[in-house]
């Protein structure tokens, strides 16, 4: 796996979770809010919005949002669910296997291509095809960019769009847990 270089722009409601997210950290701003006994909000009240999230798929991608791709476990779990929907829509369009690469090979590298990209777009903009493919250690003998643009790329999308809508469910229960924490912490 690669070091992703987080654009936070996108996750904006996800720094105010990882600011002061280790016992050590300071706190300053809003973190800086007292709760009714008078402590600071600490990382502990902070880290409490992975446990509000309901299921596994939204907790790991809260997770790999909030440690910038470095927790393995979660980074993978995400990985296998993603690849795991261009196997079934492959099997569904009753697609053949590429001749060069095991179709959940090609998914499970597919997949960290749009993990990847999600968390760093400056990847997008600098991967286009078929450098996208070579990003995800995928040769030109194993499959043909054209053949990948024209068969296998709807597959692809059909992750971008299954991984933005679990990060815009993530973002909305992150979003409620820090208004419900400061508005507890001011009260």
């Amino acid at each position: 796996m690669t070091t992703v270089v987080m654009d936070w722009s996108r996750f904006s409601i996800f720094e105010w979770f990882v600011s002061g997210s280790s016992p050590k950290s300071p706190s300053f701003g809003a973190a800086n809010v007292r709760c009714t006994d008078g402590r600071s909000i600490d990382f502990h009240d902070k880290l409490g919005v992975v446990a509000a999230m309901r299921d596994q798929l939204t907790k790991s991608i809260a997770m790999v949002i909030l440690t910038e791709g470095k927790s393995q476990q979660d980074y993978e779990y995400v990985r296998n669910h993603l690849a795991k929907i261009m196997i079934e829509g492959a099997e569904k369009d009753k697609r053949r296997e590429p001749k060069g690469i095991a179709i959940y090979h090609l998914a499970w590298l597919i997949a960290r291509i749009v993990i990847d990209f999600a968390l760093d777009p400056e990847l997008e903009s600098a991967h286009k095809d078929p450098g996208r493919l070579i990003y995800a250690g995928i040769r030109s003998f194993q499959m043909d960019p054209e053949i990948y643009r024209k068969t296998w790329k709807r597959y692809e999308e059909m992750m971008i769009a299954a991984l933005n809508k679990e990060i815009l469910k993530a973002t909305e229960i992150a979003e409620r847990y820090k208004k419900e924490t400061l508005n507890e912490a001011r009260n």
